[in-house]
This record gives C-alpha cells, structure tokens and sequence, in this order.
C-alpha cells in the first residue's frame, strides 16, 4: 500500500490505516525506539503510543514522507520516555504523579495552531537546509537528526572537529536569520 492510500485512510478514520502503517513501518519504528530505549518492552511501548499519536495527528498533519514522520515522532516519543524514567528515578516520581492527576483537567498541550505552526517551522527548516552547501547539510543533519556529537561526525566524515564545530555554529546563525526573515522567530 502506497503512502498516500495510507493517508487516504486515516483521512476517512478508516481503522485500516494503522493496520497499513504497522505492517509497513512497524520494523522502523522499532528499530528507532530501540536507539534510545533500555528494554524491548519499552520499545514496544514507545511504538504502541506513536499508533496512537499517528491517529490523532493526522489529520490535520499531512506528512510528505510518511516513514520520516514515523520515524521523527518515534524519536520523540523515545526521548520523552527516556526523560520521564529519568525523573523517576531521580524525584521518586512524586511529581510527575501529581502532574499527571491534574493533567485530565488541563486543555490539550497541542493546540490546531500549534500543529500548524510546526508544519509551517518544519517546512521553512527544509527550504533552509536545501539552501545550504552539501558539506554544511550533511553535517547539521548528522547532529541535530541523527544525534551525532561533533566528534562523532569529524570522525565520520573525515574532517577536523574545529571544522564540525565552526559550520554548526554558521548554519545555526544562518538558520536563526532565516527564520527570523521569515517570521518564524
């Protein structure tokens, strides 16, 4: 099944959508969790509640490219996962409980507006990244995508870890003017 059959389905809420997604992306999805997570259980975990984000997310999202959505959303996921057992273990969790009983009363953290304004951020993002040099996209992307350290990337690449740093540092800079030219800032 083609990505946009998949989208087509969860346009019409139509169940089979996840069906499709599981079957297609499942594997990615779990080899991205566990990147980032301890346990298979946790991994297991993670994609369990991407299904579930992928279904009250799209729409209104409408994701060019349906496996890095995936993907990107797993890493989140995995992340806030991370955080959350890194908070337990070092407050016991009593605050995350007492965040957590209050959280039914709260309005949801994401608002339509917000979902727009990260589609519109995300889309300046990648014209931005097709502006620059192959050198200064790869290395940005190796960074903030796929979580290299500097060190790591110099390694990588075969270049000097001043170079890394000196064109992260210009790409972060030219991002921020472009965004701010854009009024994205």
């Amino acid at each position: 099944m083609t990505d946009e059959q998949i989208l087509a389905l969860f346009e019409k809420r139509d169940e089979q959508a996840l069906h499709a997604v599981s079957a297609q992306y499942r594997t990615a999805a779990l080899r991205t969790a566990k990147k980032y997570l301890r346990t298979d259980e946790d991994a297991e975990e993670c994609v369990s509640d991407v299904m579930m984000q992928l279904w009250q997310e799209i729409p209104p999202a409408k994701p060019e490219n349906l496996e890095a959505f995936i993907v990107t959303l797993t890493k989140r996921t995995a992340l806030d996962l991370v955080r959350r057992q890194q908070a337990v273990k070092r407050g016991g969790g009593q605050t995350a409980a007492s965040l957590e009983a209050v959280g039914d009363t709260l309005p949801a953290a994401e608002s339509v507006e917000d979902t727009i304004s990260r589609k519109l951020l995300t889309e300046a993002v990648e014209h931005f990244l097709d502006s620059l040099s192959a050198d200064a996209r790869t290395i940005f992307t190796e960074r903030w995508h796929n979580d290299a350290s500097p060190r790591e990337i110099a390694r990588k690449f075969g270049i000097s870890g001043a170079h890394v740093r000196k064109s992260l540092m210009q790409t972060r800079r030219k991002l921020k003017q472009y965004l701010e030219k854009e009024g994205l800032l």
